[in-house]
């Protein structure tokens, strides 16, 4: 802080000499003159003093016998004088303070805290379409209602609020914590599908099935009254059914396809984002088939975020071909879907049933899984007048 006043003041480095040149010492400091920087060396003194103090010195020194050289000039004042003749350097300063004025009017910069499982992206897409986003004016942001509209169009959050800081808008929220099962209400264990029972373990509940029943969707497989010769008991229904399902499924495949093969060519062209306005940093336009990849960083001072942001895009190049195929060859590949498929997902094809039309082929499959075929409903209790 010293120094910028005494930056603003301006500073004289000066060089006294005469007959005991060391007593401008003892006179600068009766007359309470501050001055630093002293070094003596051939019966001269130099030392560096403001222009403000500097203007005393011909009084103090009249009676002195000392003579001052001054050396080297620098400071504000001094930068003004160089400087004054030249308008173009004080217009464009004017210029650069009244446009840094008029942006600090608006956002700039926009974060996300207090999201783990959604991303930025999801939350900063909603806000802009709530018309919350770079470059709107911050007089313009609802801070109270607009948070409760990105709750509303966001199912995921319990909580929000808009924060501005400057050019900042931060968006905190939090996040709804799932639910965990009570095991204190009473439920009764249904079937989610047709299907032949094949396994029942339980451990809480009545089973009103066994081994080998059919059952319908909708069924009751578990119920939550459990009945002894003394009470009547409500419990929480826990365990699976397992059954054997059936389903159909259809697979199509089209005669005419078109397929991409990679041609190893590649292109970058990269845009600069200042202040929300893009300025493209190349020249012409890509020609041909290509896929496009955006990569955007938002640079950094001190490890904050700046209205600054660089988009590189990225081209890569393909080459497009269609080829028509026939009827085996889509029965075939459309089997091999299908048996693919039923390994991954572990169910066995009972029938199959390949139909064709001008489109293409269509593969209908009759399917048998094995699996846990049980959903929980809680127990409704009436009461009668």
């Amino acid at each position: 802080m010293l120094y910028l006043y005494r930056f603003f003041c301006g500073i004289l480095e000066v060089e006294f000499f005469g007959i005991y040149p060391e007593k401008i010492i003892n006179l600068c400091a009766k007359n309470r003159i501050a001055v630093w920087n002293v070094h003596y060396g051939n019966n001269k003194i130099r030392l560096f003093i403001t222009v403000k103090d500097f203007k005393r010195l011909p009084k103090i020194l009249k009676r002195s016998g000392l003579r001052l050289h001054i050396l080297n000039k620098k400071g504000f004042p001094f930068f003004i004088n160089r400087y004054k003749r030249r308008f173009g350097i004080f217009t464009g300063i004017v210029i650069f303070f009244a446009v840094l004025q008029f942006m600090s009017g608006f956002i700039w910069i926009i974060e996300v805290e207090g999201n783990k499982t959604v991303t930025d992206r999801e939350i900063l897409a909603i806000c802009k379409d709530l018309g919350i986003k770079t470059g709107v004016k911050r007089n313009s942001i609802d801070t109270k209602n607009t948070p409760q509209d990105l709750l509303l169009k966001m199912d995921k959050l319990s909580w929000g609020s808009f924060n501005i800081e400057g050019c900042k808008l931060t968006v905190n929220v939090t996040e709804i914590v799932p639910k965990t099962e009570d095991n204190t209400v009473a439920t009764n264990l249904k079937a989610a599908k047709d299907g032949i029972i094949e396994k029942i373990d339980v451990t809480s509940g009545n089973p009103v099935v066994k081994v080998g029943d059919i059952v319908k969707k909708g069924d009751l497989l578990v119920s939550g009254i459990t009945e002894t010769m003394s009470e009547t008991k409500f419990v929480h229904s826990i365990g699976t059914v397992t059954a054997k399902t059936e389903e159909t499924i259809t697979v199509f495949e089209p005669f005419i396809t078109r397929t991409e093969t990679l041609t190893g060519k590649t292109a970058k062209r990269r845009v600069l984002e200042i202040f929300g306005i893009k300025i493209p940093l190349y020249i012409g336009k890509e020609k041909g088939n290509f896929r496009t990849e955006v990569d955007c960083k938002n640079l950094k001072l001190l490890s904050q975020n700046i209205p600054i942001k660089i988009y590189t895009k990225k081209f890569i190049f393909v080459k497009k071909e269609k080829y028509t195929r026939d009827y085996n060859q889509l029965c075939e590949q459309l089997w091999e879907r299908l048996e693919k498929e039923s390994k991954t997902k572990n169910f066995n094809v009972k029938s199959k049933d390949f139909t064709q039309n001008e489109k293409g082929v269509t593969l209908t499959a009759v399917i048998t899984k094995t699996e846990d075929i049980t959903y929980s409903e809680n127990l409704i209790f009436t009461i009668g007048k």
